[in-house]
């Protein structure tokens, strides 16, 4: 059966950037993201109150949905949630028996935010190219939408599903390196 990977965790951890990377091996990916029109659940086929309530958000809806979009040729499905989104582990639990791989991306807050600026920066130098208004990274915007996630997904109870994003020096892992974690994640 080909996977189905539910991705969570604070913003600058890389949830994005494996979806991008997953994108690239042929995975059906949905990035669920309230800032972008195009990244509400509504755009992407799903129903529009979890737009407006997270909590009605159903793993028992997403899994079959996401395993039915899949054409042969892809490899799996892919679908992460924005940081404000908080499942209790009970929920992630609930998605794992679903058959999906739930994937809390982790890593130091400190790694988080400078992987956030590091983003803004790159947003912004394409912004210039284009003459728009410039993004400023708000320390304060930062903590209020990302420090409950990385107090909640740092229980234990979140153990199993946390995933390092980052090294010691705060690098990211090589891409192969992703591909052989991920790999073993989703066989256990």
């Amino acid at each position: 059966m080909k996977p189905v990977i539910l991705i969570f965790g604070p913003s600058g951890v890389g949830k994005s950037w494996l979806l991008e990377g997953l994108e690239k091996t042929s995975f059906l990916c949905v990035h669920i993201d309230t800032d972008r029109p195009n990244g509400k659940f509504a755009a992407n086929g799903f129903p529009a109150d979890w737009d407006d309530d997270f909590n009605k958000v159903d793993f028992a809806h997403i899994v079959p949905v996401l395993r039915s979009r899949l054409a042969g040729s892809q490899s799996g499905a892919a679908m992460s949630f924005p940081t404000t989104y908080l499942f209790t582990a009970e929920r992630l639990t609930e998605a794992a028996r679903l058959g999906a791989t739930p994937l809390v991306l982790w890593g130091a807050r400190e790694h988080c935010v400078k992987a956030a600026e590091e983003r803004i920066k790159k947003k912004n130098e394409d912004r210039i190219k284009k003459k728009k208004t410039r993004l400023v990274f708000d320390p304060v915007r930062y903590a209020r939408q990302n420090d409950p996630t990385f107090v909640a997904y740092g229980l234990p109870d979140y153990d199993r599903f946390r995933v390092d994003a980052f090294s010691h020096d705060g690098s990211r892992y090589p891409w192969e390196e992703w591909v052989e974690r991920l790999m073993k994640r989703i066989a256990a």
